[in-house]
């Protein structure tokens, strides 16, 4: 997307040296000169510090792309016209919502079409509509077997109880100041990426997540905490233009300096399919998280770990791994040196 690059020109265009990185009450510092990985580096990309990586999906995933003419149907089309068209996404699946001043914290559970206010709103599924008690610019339809798509900041021109047909029914217009209808899908009470393979299309994205950093924190005990970001394959109109979406999968592993596993890969987020209650947000969100605004691109900052007992004094490699719901994906490693054995976590 253009001007992404920019964007985060001080996290990613210059090494960061990290050497007087020292935290003296864990022996733990991140050693000699790290080199961030640059966003969406081309396939191919080789070298210490960042590499393609692949890792299996969930079988419901799996089962969706079994082949790359398959990976290119969907279920559904988009709820604005045109509906055979691939529209700028400006909010993803999973990103972080904060509100109330904070004391309101969720994974976001749809996401945000970029469209003028005004727009009109089409149903997605044939089903009866529902307009929610408590936000009035919210409609749902309540498709078969169990299926819920719901469009938020729509004023709706439908009302509950009647029918909708889909693609034929304007449920409403996008509501101003939002210049966006959040859309969500839900199945029996739970959450899906409306982004993933076979859902709603058509939807490509060769773009590729970037890991910019990882640090160390210690509160009581020592934590692992990395920055990665992904980006919208398709530019979002202004002002919300150039603002960085969370990337659908991160995980990371530990290795010696002979490349030897220490700690075998875990998976930090995985918003492919779905998304973790919002009592989890505090396990996945590191401390300095913030979500996009208007000209501020938000922080998105991950938990690798929240201790590391039992770890030798020595050398050591932490490789990061995100990906996208496309299967685009970058590996970086960032050298680790633990100077005295840690003992707790």
């Amino acid at each position: 997307m253009p001007g992404m690059t920019n964007a985060f020109a001080h996290i990613t265009r210059r090494p960061v040296l990290l050497a007087a990185l020292t935290l003296a009450s864990a022996s733990v510092l991140f050693a000699g000169t790290m080199v961030a990985a640059a966003p969406h580096a081309p396939a191919g990309t080789s070298g210490l510090q960042t590499s393609a990586y692949e890792e299996p999906a969930p079988v419901e995933i799996r089962q969706a792309v079994r082949s790359r003419a398959e990976a290119s149907l969907y279920s559904y089309g988009w709820p604005v016209k045109p509906f055979n068209r691939q529209h700028p996404v400006r909010g993803f699946f999973g990103d972080p919502r904060i509100s109330n001043h904070g004391e309101s914290r969720q994974f976001h559970f749809g996401v945000d079409v970029s469209a003028p206010n005004g727009t009109p709103v089409y149903a997605t599924t044939t089903g009866t509509v529902f307009i929610h008690p408590l936000h009035a610019t919210t409609v749902a339809i309540v498709g078969p077997a169990g299926v819920e798509f719901s469009y938020w900041h729509v004023v709706p021109t439908v009302r509950s109880g009647e029918r909708a047909i889909a693609y034929e029914t304007m449920i409403g217009r996008i509501e101003a100041p939002y210049g966006h209808v959040h859309f969500s899908e839900a199945r029996n009470g739970r959450y899906l990426n409306p982004l993933r393979p076979g859902a709603m299309g058509p939807f490509t994205d060769n773009t590729r997540p970037s890991v910019t950093s990882v640090r160390v924190d210690v509160d009581g005990r020592v934590a692992l905490v990395v920055e990665a970001y992904d980006e919208t394959p398709l530019a979002v109109p202004r002002p919300w233009h150039d603002l960085p979406v969370t990337p659908a999968l991160v995980r990371w592993r530990l290795v010696d300096s002979e490349g030897r596993s220490v700690l075998g890969w875990k998976t930090v987020v995985d918003f492919r399919l779905t998304i973790p209650p919002a009592s989890a947000y505090e396990e996945v969100w590191a401390q300095g998280t913030t979500q996009n605004h208007v000209r501020l691109p938000g922080r998105y900052q991950f938990y690798l770990s929240r201790g590391l007992p039992g770890l030798r004094a020595g050398a050591y490699v932490v490789e990061v791994a995100a990906r996208d719901t496309r299967g685009n994906a970058t590996s970086t490693r960032f050298p680790l040196v633990i100077r005295a054995p840690l003992s707790g976590s």
